[in-house]
């Protein structure tokens, strides 16, 4: 294995290093001699993806479970794009689990299943669990290795032939809360899907992501942060028109936009973790881009693909003598995060793939 040393700036705060990678893939801050330049002039952990589902696709405007093979080719395309830490937040049947636990699996945690009753998601997404099962369900993730469990807490009514319903709570608090206490007292976390004012009481329970979060508002955050939480506001997915959009969904895509540019430099300002997810429809350079036209400094924005995601996750930021989870780059994306669509080096875990 080559032996590299990076000579550059390292992101997302930008000091100098002379740092490097040892032929064992290990990162040094003290790099021999006559090793070879690792190309780029910038370096920044591995991306984060902190919430995608691997296993999904779309077919017709609606989603869709993918088979293996295109799974496994999702994260192997992530990998390559420098997007070394995953967290897979929910697949059909539990298949990310399999994924993570493999030799393919390096830099994947998995949530497992979709958590939500009969009618209150995709059908072709999930098997629907019952109020008096919904421990036990989340238990037996966590003993097949699900490190976090992906709750949806409000949704639509799916009811067939007829249009869905506004978003509303799929369990009741005092369900969601022995859920908690059950996962947390298991050594596992709770991401729960929500886009409704229902987050207020589900951050109260104790959750300890919030995914989407587009109904939060300031005292939301506010108690989000004391809690030490996070928040995946998967800009691509919220944000982007959508095909077909009508006039009133447009008008409401707008308004969701500029609340979410009051909330978001203020979440950050309280300390609440900004992580950035495709969900199924977007790419990190574009959320990173998202983050900073919507408030944040592009120091902060970077770090919700990289340092403050790999932390709250329990991804390691690489420190002497730990395999190398790096991605250099020829420009500074602090200036255009599109860049980070371009990395000039790759490594995951101490071996370079790209």
């Amino acid at each position: 294995m080559t032996a590299w040393r990076a000579r550059m700036i390292l992101l997302p705060d930008g000091g100098a290093v002379d740092a490097g990678i040892t032929d064992q893939g290990l990162w040094t801050l003290r790099p021999a001699a006559g090793t070879e330049p690792l190309p780029g002039r910038f370096i920044l952990p591995g991306l984060v993806d902190a919430h995608c589902h691997l296993s999904v696709g779309w077919a017709d405007g609606e989603p869709v479970a993918l088979d293996a093979g295109a799974m496994r080719a999702n994260l192997r395309q992530a990998h390559t794009a420098g997007v070394t830490a995953i967290r897979d937040t929910g697949s059909p049947g539990s298949v990310t689990l399999e994924l993570a636990a493999s030799a393919e699996g390096a830099g994947l945690r998995a949530c497992g299943r979709f958590l939500a009753p009969a009618g209150r998601y995709y059908p072709a997404l999930h098997v629907p669990v019952p109020r008096a099962e919904l421990v036990a369900a989340a238990l037996a993730e966590v003993r097949a290795g699900a490190t976090w469990i992906k709750l949806i807490a409000d949704f639509p009514h799916l009811n067939p032939g007829e249009l869905p319903s506004d978003p509303a709570p799929t369990y009741p608090l005092a369900d969601i809360q022995g859920l908690v206490e059950a996962v947390h007292g298991a050594g596992a976390r709770v991401a729960v899907h929500s886009t409704t004012r229902y987050v207020t009481e589900l951050i109260a329970a104790g959750i300890d992501s919030v995914e989407h979060g587009t109904a939060l508002d300031e005292a939301d955050i506010a108690s989000l942060a004391a809690r030490g939480g996070a928040w995946t506001p998967t800009l691509c997915a919220t944000t982007s028109v959508r095909p077909g959009e009508t006039a009133v969904q447009r008008k409401q895509r707008l308004e969701r936009t500029e609340r979410l540019r009051y909330l978001l430099p203020r979440a950050a300002g309280l300390g609440v973790t900004i992580m950035t997810g495709t969900d199924v429809a977007g790419s990190i350079p574009r959320e990173v881009t998202l983050l900073a036209e919507l408030g944040l400094a592009p120091e902060a924005a970077l770090a919700a693909a990289s340092t403050a995601a790999r932390r709250f996750l329990g991804f390691a930021v690489p420190e002497e003598g730990e395999p190398a989870d790096l991605v250099s780059y020829h420009d500074d994306p602090r200036d255009d995060p599109a860049v980070l669509g371009h990395p000039a080096a790759v490594f995951l875990r101490g071996t370079r793939i790209r």
